[in-house]
C-alpha cells in the first residue's frame, strides 16, 4: 500500500460530504476533501479567498477534464487535529457557496468517492500497484493498467489568457488525448495566492509522449508545456489535488485567465470569426480556435485573420510553422490586404494564401479535407 508520509494514499473512508484520510500515527492532522459541481468561478472566487486567509481552507483546485470540457469541478482541502472541527469548517464554506447567485452542488457519498477517483482508477483496491516506465507513472489494478505522463504550464508564456483554458482543452482533444487540466490554489504567509498548473496525459498504452510536448508547443509557439519526471512517491500530489512542481504563479496576475471579460474586437472581426466557424462545422472540418485571431484546421491548416496588417504577428505565426503547415491569411482591412501583397517576405513563400476579404464568400472549405 503506497504511503504519503505517515497517511496511506488508498485507505480513506468516506461520511456524507467528505473524504478523510487518519494518519498511521494519532498525533498527526486529519485531512479530508470535499468536491463541488460550480457554475461560474468568478461569483465562488471571492469566497474561497476569504476562507483560504481565515485557514478555513488549506487549499483548493480545479479539476477540468479533457473530454469533459463543460464539467466544472472544484476540490476544498480542508485540515485539522480533530474530525469535529473540520465538519464545523465545511458546513460554513458550503453554507456560503449555498448562498451566492449560481449555487454550488455537493458531491455526497459513492457520487463523491467516484469524482474523487476519477483521475486515477474507478477501481482501487488493496493490490493496486504504482510503478514508473521512463517518465511515466504507472498504475494497474487486476482489470486496469495505466499511464500518466505529467505536464507544467508556464502561465506566463500565455498571449490570450481570457480564451486560454477552452483553447487548450479543444487542442488536446483534438489530438485524441486524455487527461485532465489541474489548477491547484494555496496562500503564502505573505496573504499571497498562489497558482500551479497541469496537464496530465493519461492512456492505456504508453504512446509516444514527446508528440504532445512538440505539437502543443509548436501551436502556442512556445514552451507551454513543460514533462516533468515525477517521482513514484510524489503521485500523492497529483492524486489529492496539489501541484506537481515547486514552479507557480500569483492569482492577482492572471485573474482573466479564469474570468472572462468582454473582449474588445470589433464586430466586423467577430462577425467573420462566426461565418468562418459555422462554414467549417457546415463541411464538418475539424478544427481548433487558438485565439480570434488563429484557427489551427484539419492538423494541416493555419487560417490567420487580421483586422489590419500585424507584421511582426505574421512573421511569429510563420517563424513557428511555416512549412510545417499551409498558411492562409485573411486582411479585413483593403489598404492593409494591399500592403500584405507586396511584402517581399510574404509574396515569395509557397503554401501562403493571402485571401481579399471580398473573397471569403467565395472560398471553398472543401480544400481543408484534402492533406
Amino acid at each position: 500500500m503506497f504511503k504519503k508520509g505517515k497517511y496511506r494514499l488508498f485507505s480513506y473512508f468516506i461520511e456524507n460530504y467528505l473524504i478523510y484520510y487518519k494518519s498511521i500515527k494519532k498525533n498527526n492532522k486529519i485531512i479530508a476533501f470535499a468536491i463541488c459541481e460550480y457554475l461560474e468561478f468568478k461569483s465562488i472566487e471571492p469566497i474561497l479567498k476569504d476562507f483560504l486567509r481565515k485557514r478555513a481552507i488549506h487549499y483548493f483546485s480545479i479539476q477540468i477534464d479533457i473530454n469533459e470540457k463543460s464539467e466544472k469541478i472544484l476540490l476544498l482541502n480542508f485540515e485539522d487535529y480533530k474530525k469535529e472541527n473540520i465538519i464545523k469548517s465545511f458546513n460554513i464554506v458550503k453554507q456560503f457557496l449555498a448562498e451566492i447567485e449560481k449555487p454550488v452542488k455537493f458531491l455526497k457519498e459513492k457520487f463523491l468517492e467516484k469524482k474523487f477517483l476519477a483521475i486515477f482508477l474507478q477501481d482501487i483496491k488493496s493490490n493496486t500497484s504504482i510503478s514508473k516506465v521512463s517518465e511515466a507513472i504507472t498504475i494497474s489494478t487486476e482489470k486496469e493498467l495505466k499511464f500518466f505522463n505529467f505536464y507544467s504550464i508556464n502561465l506566463d508564456l500565455i498571449e490570450q489568457r481570457k480564451s486560454f483554458i477552452s483553447n487548450f482543452l479543444n487542442l488536446i482533444s483534438n489530438f485524441s488525448r486524455r487527461g485532465f487540466l489541474i489548477f491547484n490554489f494555496q496562500i503564502d504567509d505573505s496573504e499571497e495566492i498562489k497558482i500551479f498548473a497541469y496537464f496530465v496525459d493519461i492512456c492505456e498504452r504508453n504512446k509516444n509522449n514527446s508528440n504532445i510536448e512538440n505539437n502543443v508547443n509548436s501551436i502556442f509557439h512556445s514552451n507551454l508545456i513543460s514533462r516533468q519526471n515525477i517521482k513514484i512517491q510524489e503521485i500523492y500530489n497529483y492524486f489529492w489535488r496539489l501541484g506537481v512542481t515547486d514552479t507557480f504563479f500569483f492569482l492577482n496576475d492572471f485573474c482573466n485567465l479564469f474570468f472572462l471579460k468582454k473582449n474588445s474586437y470589433s464586430l466586423d472581426l467577430l462577425n467573420i470569426n462566426d461565418q468562418i466557424e459555422e462554414n467549417l462545422v457546415k463541411n464538418q472540418t475539424e478544427y481548433v480556435r487558438l485565439s480570434p485571431n488563429l484557427l489551427f484546421i484539419e492538423h494541416n491548416y493555419l487560417f490567420i485573420i487580421l483586422e489590419n496588417l500585424d507584421s511582426e504577428y505574421i512573421h511569429r505565426i510563420l517563424k513557428a510553422h511555416y512549412p510545417k503547415f499551409f498558411i492562409y491569411i485573411l486582411i479585413l482591412n483593403n489598404l492593409a490586404y494591399k500592403k500584405l501583397l507586396e511584402m517581399d517576405s510574404i509574396k515569395l513563400l509557397e503554401n501562403i494564401i493571402i485571401i481579399h476579404p471580398k473573397e471569403i464568400q467565395k472560398l471553398n472549405y472543401q480544400e481543408f479535407k484534402r492533406s
